[in-house]
């Protein structure tokens, strides 16, 4: 039983979205922290330390997140790059390239020849 009084029915952790205020699992949102400077920034390894930020994997969610949700949430005055989703995009492809890469090496994702 969870707090409400509902019963939990996953085991995944879930986390509520700052812009629309869903709650989801923890893989269809991407968590930001604030760095010491002011900046959001991107946690995508969700290993920073901090205060989590969550907000739902849409560019147009992210687009409403960097005018004034990020602010709200973290009940201080922060700096957004203007061009977050952009960054959030490459940012995730680069990791999607090297988790491949990795399995590759592990002899996990075979393709070609060696097929």
């Amino acid at each position: 039983m969870t707090r409400g009084g509902r019963d939990k029915d996953k085991d995944e952790a879930e986390r509520r979205c700052i812009v629309t205020g869903d709650v989801q699992p923890k893989g269809g949102l991407i968590r930001f922290v604030v760095g010491p400077d002011g900046m959001v920034v991107p946690d995508l390894a969700e290993k920073l330390p901090g205060r989590g930020l969550w907000v739902s994997a849409d560019r147009a969610v992210m687009e409403k997140a960097a005018k004034s949700a990020f602010s709200r949430a973290a009940k201080a005055p922060v700096t957004v790059p203007p061009d977050l989703a952009d960054l959030i995009e490459a940012a995730l492809a680069k990791r999607v390239v090297d988790l491949i890469s990795l399995a590759r090496k592990g002899g996990i994702a075979v393709a070609g020849f060696e097929k």
